[in-house]
């Protein structure tokens, strides 16, 4: 039987079976024997690649249908050279950050030169940051349009395009009282590099400048208020998506998957480290996600050149190319 219809392993009970759209992913890689990829990734060592990065209920769908195959359009991208700059867009919770940080510490194994870099790394220093996130009417203190050093963020893609050394800020989300703050700078020299963010991809559609209560669940006047001058500045983003060369969507199952996945992200949180979030903090950061930007324009990325569609339980139903 072929990839796409048998499990991958069949002395295991429970194995995952290759998700719809997978065949067409890997044919664009060039693998258009999609046993011929899993044949590749097995003699680097299959499911065990890089897994004590991941916490320890990782499932081996998860690997299978989103991990590996995200490593092997890095792999491709590598291959191309030019300095390619990777995209990734999903929902806060999803564990996007955890797949980039797998991404690395496997690129390091192979001796690929790969850096991960976050929208969240171009937050505004502290004050300005503060400044500019004033009567938000989720009172949260960053992550909204608006928080990104934009300029900051283009000239340090720019750079590197152009001679090869990446130097970016990081930002310490623990620092003021957990309202964040810069604390430091890191210096590479990649071949490529993954950028991730909530919404990165998100454009204003066309006519559609002028903010409308575009969704099922019923803003208030605040927020409805708040939401039209983001809409104003989401098109300023426009130039860091046009630097993108290729972008992948997870794509959650509705635009209030991310309430489920915060709660889950939270609550492993709090069983690793001991430190709690206060429920209010979380709901306020949850209704921001669900309600500053339209979920259509979250859910639809017309740039996407991969999309992963996920159940609220982070299972992947199906693979689609853009």
């Amino acid at each position: 039987m072929p990839l796409s219809s048998r499990p991958l392993n069949l002395d295991l009970e429970t194995t995952p079976i290759a998700p719809k759209g997978l065949s067409s992913l890997l044919e664009a890689f060039g693998w258009t024997d999609p046993d011929g990829w899993w044949t590749h990734w097995q003699h680097r060592g299959g499911f065990e690649i890089g897994r004590g990065v991941w916490p320890s209920d990782i499932q081996d769908e998860w690997l299978f249908g989103v991990a590996l195959p995200l490593l092997s359009q890095v792999e491709t991208l590598l291959e191309m050279g030019d300095r390619q700059l990777l995209g990734l867009s999903a929902l806060p919770g999803c564990g996007k950050t955890t797949l980039c940080d797998w991404l690395i510490h496997v690129s390091e194994d192979f001796g690929w030169s790969v850096a991960f870099l976050s929208i969240d790394d171009f937050y505004w220093p502290g004050q300005e940051l503060e400044r500019r996130m004033a009567g938000n009417p989720w009172g949260v203190p960053r992550a909204l349009p608006g928080s990104h050093d934009l300029k900051l963020m283009a000239d340090a893609l720019d750079q590197w395009k152009l001679t090869g050394e990446l130097f970016a800020p990081r930002f310490n989300k623990s620092l003021r009282q957990g309202r964040g703050d810069r604390s430091g700078w890191v210096r590479s020299e990649p071949d490529l590099v993954i950028l991730e963010g909530w919404f990165v991809g998100v454009v204003v559609p066309d006519g559609q400048l002028s903010v409308q209560n575009f969704d099922s669940l019923q803003l208030t006047n605040d927020e409805l208020a708040y939401r039209k001058g983001l809409i104003e500045i989401l098109p300023n983003y426009a130039s860091i998506w046009n630097r993108v060369d290729k972008l992948w969507h997870l794509r959650a199952e509705d635009g209030r998957s991310s309430r489920l996945w915060k709660r889950q992200q939270m609550d492993t949180q709090e069983q690793q480290t001991g430190v709690r979030v206060h429920q209010s903090d979380l709901t306020s950061f949850v209704r921001m996600i669900e309600t500053a930007i339209p979920s259509d324009w979250l859910q639809n990325l017309n740039q996407s050149d991969v999309v992963i569609d996920l159940t609220n339980h982070r299972s992947v139903r199906e693979i689609n190319l853009k």
